[in-house]
């Protein structure tokens, strides 16, 4: 168990990384779009409706992280003779990150 947390530790990096740049890349590219007033009626909506669906996007991946976070703590919480069988641990973190996912989806269900 010990020797993959690095390479979480590491993925997670990266991917949080790649995903701020993709983030502010993408805002900066609609940004410029929207500023050089080339752009119709039908492109300014398209765009205007994709911003205001970014705040139900960092929803979801607050959920699956908090949840994330929850499964990790529960996985301390275990005796030590409990965290040596791998298949315990792994079983329990990933059906927290699919409960924050549900989570994310019933909410987004009921709000529709």
């Amino acid at each position: 168990m010990k020797s993959i947390v690095p390479i979480i530790a590491i993925i997670m990096t990266f991917g949080t990384i790649s995903f701020i740049v993709a983030a502010i890349t993408n805002y900066l590219l609609k940004k410029k779009l929207i500023q050089s007033g080339n752009l119709d009626a039908e492109s300014q909506k398209i765009i205007s409706q994709n911003f205001s669906g970014m705040k139900f996007d960092n929803l979801k991946w607050g959920l699956v992280l908090l949840f994330a976070g929850v499964g990790l703590v529960i996985i301390d919480l275990l005796p030590i003779s409990d965290i040596q069988n791998m298949h315990l641990p792994l079983g329990i973190e990933l059906i927290s990150i699919a409960i924050g996912f549900l989570t994310y989806f019933f909410y987004m269900k009921n709000k529709a």
